[in-house]
């Protein structure tokens, strides 16, 4: 069984393959239904498929790499949460060019747009996993 240092360190790597599964849900929705769904409909079909998504891809991970306790996967979450935003932003800035308006404008609720929750999954969702897989 690896250390929980080891655990962290695979975990913090994994978070690579969620860049992954982000990028493949927003291709996939400009790809298809995105071009055929108003942008409110085909942000909440995005939305639900990248919770998906990271559900298996933290199931499948908590299966390899089998998170001990709460603040361990809590602590897992908040960094993802926070490569998450660090990485939308930098990209969203310096590669796509993107003003702040538009980058903030994902994270509007009020709006209809679903993407903190999606945000709120990533942060809590290996705690989530953790809790149901050790039943």
């Amino acid at each position: 069984m690896p250390s929980a240092r080891t655990l962290r360190q695979r975990w913090l790597l994994a978070w690579i393959g969620g860049v992954a599964i982000g990028v493949a849900n927003g291709v996939s929705r400009e790809a298809t239904y995105g071009r055929r769904l108003d942008d409110e409909t085909s942000n909440r079909v995005s939305a639900l498929t990248a919770v998906a998504a990271f559900a298996a891809y933290f199931r499948l991970l908590q299966r390899h790499w089998p998170l001990g306790g709460r603040s361990e996967a809590l602590g897992i979450g908040g960094a993802w949460l926070g490569l998450t935003v660090a990485f939308e932003f930098t990209f969203g800035r310096l590669v796509a060019k993107k003003p702040w308006r538009e980058l903030a404008a994902d994270y509007n609720v009020a709006k209809g747009r679903l993407w903190p929750l999606v945000l709120a999954w990533i942060a809590l969702g290996p705690e989530v996993t953790r809790r149901r897989d050790s039943r």
